[in-house]
C-alpha cells in the first residue's frame, strides 16, 4: 500500500469516527432546542447517520463507536446548543478536509461534498446562535 492510501485510509476512518462523535453530540445537543434550530438539529443528525451508514458498506476495517463522546463544553442552553453544534460541524470540516487532502483522485470529489456540507451546517448553526458571519474564512480550521 502506498504511503497516500495509507494516509487516506486513516483519513477516513477519523471522518467516521467523527460521524459516530456527531451523532452523540446531537442526541444531547437536541434536547436543548425547538422549533426551527431542533428541526435544523434533527436533519443535521439524520444527515450524520446516512453518511455513516453508507461509510460502513464501504470502509475496510471500519472503527467501532465509542460507548460514549466526551462534548467540548457543557449544553446547558440554548445558546450554548447551538454553539456545541456549531463546534461539532467545524470538527467535521476539519476531519473532512483532512480526507481531501489525502484523497487520490476518484475520492476527492466525495471528501469534498462532505467538507462542504459540514462547513454549510456549522454556518447554518452559528446564525442560528447569533454568530455574525456564518461563514468563517478557512472551514476546519
Amino acid at each position: 500500500m502506498t504511503k497516500s492510501a495509507t494516509s487516506y485510509d486513516d483519513a477516513i476512518k477519523a471522518a467516521l469516527s467523527g460521524e459516530y462523535a456527531a451523532i452523540y453530540a446531537y442526541g444531547v445537543i437536541g434536547a436543548y432546542l425547538s422549533g426551527s434550530a431542533r428541526s435544523l438539529a434533527l436533519q443535521t443528525e439524520t444527515a450524520h447517520r446516512n453518511l455513516r451508514d453508507q461509510m460502513l458498506d464501504t470502509v475496510a476495517d471500519p472503527p467501532a463507536p465509542a460507548a460514549e463522546y466526551a462534548m467540548a463544553a457543557p449544553v446547558t442552553s440554548v445558546a450554548t446548543a447551538l454553539a456545541a453544534a456549531a463546534g461539532v460541524e467545524n470538527k467535521c470540516t476539519a476531519l473532512w478536509r483532512a480526507a481531501v487532502a489525502a484523497a487520490g483522485a476518484e475520492q476527492r470529489q466525495s471528501a469534498l461534498t462532505e467538507m462542504i456540507n459540514a462547513a454549510l451546517r456549522a454556518a447554518a448553526f452559528r446564525r442560528l446562535g447569533g454568530a455574525m458571519p456564518g461563514t468563517v474564512a478557512f472551514p476546519g480550521q
